[in-house]
């Protein structure tokens, strides 16, 4: 029952214990790829090494059809940039839309570029 409800909180127990990551001429590839798994140890990877790289495809994340996608998508924005912006990932969907929107209106204001990421078969819910 447990395990249903909080499937994140086992991957991040999963990825804490084991240390798996991808490597790091591999991460941005990683941000698309169709594993939602793959994807959310990119978004844990960039945080560890605080990859200010890797904020537009985290911030492309945050709208990923997977809650451990986002889950780790923000926790490794808020270790990079300090900021929230209002963003929780169990929010429903249009809520979280807003503070995506709030990310990409600062991404503007940045000298990084947005890429345009979707993995492959993304169920995204916007």
């Amino acid at each position: 029952m447990f395990c249903r409800k909080f499937p994140f909180i086992i991957l991040l127990f999963v990825f804490l214990v084991s240390g798996c990551q991808p490597g790091t001429s591999d991460i941005y590839k990683s941000f698309e790829d169709e594993d939602p798994l793959v994807r959310a140890l990119a978004a844990r990877q960039a945080g560890a090494l605080k990859d200010e790289r890797a904020i537009p495809y985290l911030v492309d994340r945050l709208s990923d059809a997977e809650p451990e996608v986002r889950f780790f998508s923000i926790i490794s924005l808020e270790k990079i940039t300090g900021k929230k912006m209002g963003y929780n990932y169990y929010d429903p969907p249009e809520q979280r839309q807003k503070a995506v929107d709030r990310w990409r209106n600062w991404l503007k204001t940045q000298s990084i570029k947005m890429p345009s990421t979707k993995p492959a078969g993304s169920k995204d819910e916007f």
